[in-house]
């Protein structure tokens, strides 16, 4: 199949940037943005959004690891930008800006502590749209768990260590970005192997 283009549309894409700049999905919000390559920073593509949103997250007591893993998990949206539990049911349900699961969160987060499996729907929307909550079990579930059981949890289930540790470089990665860009609109992303 041959696609001819007129002069005036070759021009009007170039303006535009469709052909100037390489594109990408972000999945989060189904939206198509020029993006950096993977490891160079880009601007969101709404930067005080953005910002405000990793603010948010810094006033609830984020570190640099915590902004580093919500924008691995959810992009420039640092919120829970999709249905509570992601496709997922009971404990393998992912809530919040961290998308933990919800067997961590029961087991190892106060706030939930002695919930049901069950339950990962009813108390889930809780963490699910509420960062200050949210950060609140993230600190205690890595305080808990430890680095790497945190890190093989979040990423492998019940204890997968070898994507535990996968995760884990990754998350550095972020976190290394996210020191100096804990409050603008900017990101970086890596293309991480499915599980």
């Amino acid at each position: 199949m041959v696609f001819r283009l007129s002069l005036a549309a070759v021009a009007a894409c170039f303006a535009l940037g469709v052909l100037a700049t390489p594109m990408t999905i972000d999945y989060n919000t189904a939206k198509l943005f020029p993006r950096a390559a993977e490891g160079e920073p880009y601007p969101c593509p709404d930067p005080s959004g953005a910002a405000a949103a990793k603010q948010a997250l810094v006033k609830a007591g984020a570190q640099p690891i915590d902004i580093g893993i919500a924008m691995l998990e959810n992009g420039c949206a640092f919120k829970a930008g999709y249905s509570a539990g992601n496709n997922k049911k009971n404990d393998n349900a992912e809530l919040g800006v961290y998308r933990n699961n919800w067997h961590m969160l029961r087991t190892h987060c106060d706030h939930f502590k002695g919930a049901s499996e069950g339950e990962w729907f009813s108390r889930g929307q809780e963490v699910h749209n509420d960062v200050a909550l949210a950060t609140r079990c993230q600190r205690q579930l890595r305080d808990e768990l430890g680095q790497s059981q945190y890190f093989s949890l979040q990423r492998g289930g019940l204890g997968n260590m070898e994507l535990g540790e996968e995760y884990g470089m990754y998350v550095g990665k972020y976190e290394a970005f996210c020191k100096s860009h804990m409050d603008d609109g900017m990101a970086i992303y890596y293309i991480i192997p499915s599980v």
